[in-house]
């Protein structure tokens, strides 16, 4: 797999983003995964970088469990308010637990859409 890395991830989301492409690249998923996974976690990554920079999730999201949470969370607010469908949101909630997991932080705990019901 060609992980098509785009311009505009700021210091150092940059560098995790490489860092997770090049390690999802050798992950035992569908190429289609790949793919998808990449596309919302480079969404994730844009979001928690202008949320870090605004100051609204305090620590370094990248390196400490409790900002990864925070961001996790945040984002799943973000996604919900914006009408995204449940599934499509616990899409998005699993790439960002397998970036962290493979980052090395684990599970952000996130709550999963469709288990609300």
């Amino acid at each position: 797999m060609t992980a098509r890395i785009k311009a505009g991830l700021p210091p150092p989301y940059d560098g995790m983003y490489t860092a997770y492409a090049t390690a999802l690249a050798g992950a035992r998923l569908a190429e289609s995964s790949k793919s998808r996974y990449l596309t919302r976690v480079r969404a994730f990554l844009t979001w928690t970088a202008d949320a870090s920079a605004r100051g609204v999730l305090g620590h370094d999201p990248l390196g400490d469990m409790s900002a990864a949470i925070r961001a996790a969370h945040g984002y799943h607010r973000h996604l919900r308010d914006g009408g995204y469908a449940p599934a499509t949101i616990d899409g998005v909630l699993a790439a960002v637990d397998d970036f962290y997991g493979r980052h090395g932080i684990g599970a952000t705990g996130a709550r999963r859409e469709r288990s609300r019901a």
